[in-house]
């Protein structure tokens, strides 16, 4: 790791160390932008701490000592600010989220998780971002060749992201009949993580289901043609206009993706949402 990245350097191999003392400990693994290397000094520690617990209801203690072990020694990695340990998932008790505010600015959010959970999800093409920087049990946490092939960007994978895109922005229409300025905004949101995921997928990003990220990491002067027009106040006519121009950018953005993986895009909703957005506000009352 660089220089610039010495915070988190300094973290993660406090971690290295403690999980090579704690034999419970069976793997540290780090994604996100530092799992890409695409980490700069602003970069949290998005990272994953496999536990030797069961993936079941008795796997919540192992884990939940584990995680008060991590909380314990955090004050060793630097000055902590504070902590937050919420309850885990509903059904989920073997996983444990830990988020660490350190006063230099470092921040480190931390799934303490039963190792088969881990072992699940890679060997099925989960969290591919996501590296080994330690292992109890040698070539446990490295890839198959089946599992990076599940990495791959699929047709069917994006004739959904364009059909969820054009959900948000008919969904977005909706709301701006209905007056709800507030959920029309968020839709306008919703649509625009579609199109960078699409554009991510245009461009051979690396894991364009991160979307935004994932444009950047790429090129960041290659953007979607319009995408600056789909920004909006919370004001009924701009959210309509950046509506327009999001149903533009995402008819684009389907097409380029569509040109690198072919897929049916589904063009009858475009059609259908693009017409809707067209019409005027009262039209239709």
């Amino acid at each position: 790791m660089p220089d610039e990245l010495g915070a988190q350097r300094r973290v993660i191999a406090g971690l290295v160390d403690r999980c090579e003392a704690w034999p419970q400990a069976t793997s540290l693994l780090i994604g996100c932008s530092l799992g890409r290397g695409a980490g700069d000094a602003l970069s949290d520690i998005d990272a994953a701490l496999g536990v030797s617990a069961e993936r079941s209801d008795a796997g919540a203690e192992p884990v939940a000592r584990m995680a008060a072990m991590v909380v314990a020694a955090l004050p060793d990695l630097g000055e902590v600010v504070d902590v937050l340990r919420p309850p885990p998932p509903a059904g989920e008790r073997w996983r444990q989220r830990i988020f660490a505010q350190f006063a230099d600015g470092t921040q480190l959010d931390l799934a303490v998780v039963a190792q088969e959970d881990i072992r699940r999800r890679r060997s099925n093409g989960g969290a591919p971002d996501f590296i080994p920087v330690y292992d109890s049990a040698a070539g446990d946490s490295q890839l198959t060749g089946d599992a990076a092939a599940a990495y791959a960007v699929t047709g069917d994978q994006i004739r959904e992201w364009a059909f969820l895109g054009w959900c948000a922005l008919i969904d977005l229409d909706k709301y701006l009949r209905r007056e709800s300025l507030w959920e029309a905004h968020n839709r306008l949101h919703q649509a625009r993580h579609y199109i960078w995921a699409l554009w991510a997928a245009a461009v051979g990003a690396m894991y364009p289901w991160h979307g935004l990220s994932q444009v950047l990491d790429a090129d960041p002067a290659i953007l979607p043609p319009g995408i600056e027009a789909t920004v909006a106040a919370l004001d009924a006519a701009d959210l309509r206009r950046a509506a327009l121009a999001s149903a533009a950018v995402l008819a684009t953005a389907s097409a380029a993706a569509a040109d690198r993986h072919p897929a049916d895009l589904p063009v009858g909703m475009a059609a259908y949402v693009t017409h809707a957005l067209s019409r005027e506000p009262r039209e239709d009352r």
